[in-house]
């Protein structure tokens, strides 16, 4: 476990995180969902939104899992990418906020200060795709 964090420090440190880790940090802040975990809760739908501004960089992803071959188009590759993110998260167990816990109505007491806290991080601005305070929004109600 101290390899791979410290390979991943290493690996963030010279590109940064983005959408999936900013919008992470406020759910773990406010319904105790470890990080690691709310990372994984959100990397399907935020790659899924993310694809559009950088489809080509996606299907290379895709391509290094091994999840795509060089005889897939980039949409097909792509297709096929976030398929393998759905079925990893199945897989590994990965909860939906409800199935973790997390009480809707104070999920929505609070979505819009995470919201908040998301942008301030300034890790969406790193995304290919920044998300609209609307796009945002919409990602976190996909968690439920």
């Amino acid at each position: 476990m101290m390899l791979g964090s410290t390979l991943a420090g290493i690996a963030f440190s010279n590109s940064s995180v983005a959408l999936v880790h900013g919008m992470s940090r406020p759910i773990g802040a406010f319904f105790h969902v470890p990080h690691g975990l709310s990372n994984a809760m959100l990397l399907p739908s935020v790659t899924e939104f993310s694809i559009p501004l950088a489809a080509t960089r996606y299907a290379e992803c895709a391509l290094a899992l091994g999840v795509a071959n060089e005889d897939d188009g980039v949409a097909q590759a792509n297709a096929k990418l976030i398929e393998f993110l759905k079925d990893l998260n199945q897989e590994l167990q990965v909860p939906t906020l409800a199935e973790f816990g997390v009480e809707k109505t104070k999920f929505d007491c609070v979505v819009e200060t995470m919201v908040e806290q998301a942008f301030a991080s300034g890790s969406p601005n790193n995304n290919p795709r920044i998300p609209s305070k609307e796009e945002m929004l919409n990602l976190y109600h996909g968690l439920w």
